[in-house]
């Protein structure tokens, strides 16, 4: 993913919902959600690292992945950081215990998110920090860390909060609040070490950048409410009309 939003145990109807946007060049082989054989878990897939940036295993254990932007990094070559979501999702560890045993490994900048079913866990392997059970709250996620000033993570948060005040939330309300394609004004653009019309572009909640061959290829909304029922909704953008998936879990079962 590239921007997520999370209202953790603030809703009274509903104690997780989540929105997320992948962005990624149209050109990157992708399968869009989909139950795989082994494990058995629903998620999309990288083709060309075999990953995820979202999946859920049957029993509602969910992870999510952001890269951290650093264009003056050097690249580490090795495992994709799209398996620590798959191996999480077909482990039974603690979403703490596996985030502690991940961080002692070597993979290039990356944050994610961990559910279990009980505790949300940060961690995120470029700031030195251990990894973080959150409190209750309203969080935002893209490619630098938890709760940067980045302008569209402070944006969703902050649509995020109004959406809290309806009675009912829908996969609508929720995806509604990443479609917007405002580009930051350049004093609030962060400098990552990409040239400046990528700072631009990237801005963007949703980004539709066709001369750059990139943009918001799927939108993937979660809501579980309090009588234990998740649903997933993933949008794909992929094609000329955006397609619909739905999905449903039961977790009292």
């Amino acid at each position: 993913m590239c921007l997520i939003v999370v209202a953790h145990q603030i809703h009274p109807n509903y104690p997780l919902l989540m929105a997320a946007n992948r962005d990624e060049f149209r050109q990157r082989p992708t399968q869009r959600m989909h139950y795989w054989q082994q494990p058995k878990i629903l998620a999309g897939k990288d083709l060309k690292g075999n990953g995820t940036w979202f999946g859920i295993s049957p029993n509602g254990r969910w992870a999510a992945l952001t890269n951290f932007r650093d264009g003056n990094a050097t690249a580490i070559k090795g495992a994709s950081r799209g398996e620590l979501c798959v191996r999480f999702l077909q482990q039974g560890d603690s979403a703490i215990s596996f985030a502690n045993t991940i961080s002692k490994e070597l993979f290039d900048g990356y944050n994610i998110l961990l559910w279990d079913g009980k505790e949300l866990v940060y961690f995120g392997n470029h700031n030195h920090q251990p990894p973080q059970k959150l409190a209750a709250g309203i969080y935002g996620l893209s490619n630098a860390g938890l709760d940067s000033n980045w302008p569209k993570v402070q944006k969703v948060k902050t649509h995020m909060q109004k959406l809290l005040q309806q009675a009912v939330v829908s996969h609508q309300d929720l995806q509604g609040l990443m479609h917007d394609k405002q580009i930051a004004a350049d004093h609030l653009l962060p400098d990552t070490g990409i040239p400046l019309a990528w700072e631009q572009r990237l801005s963007a909640c949703f980004i539709d950048a066709p001369a750059m061959d990139y943009g918001t290829r799927t939108c993937i909304s979660l809501l579980q409410d309090q009588q234990e029922q998740l649903g997933i909704k993933e949008r794909d953008f992929d094609k000329a009309d955006s397609l619909d998936q739905d999905f449903a879990f039961s977790l009292t079962t």
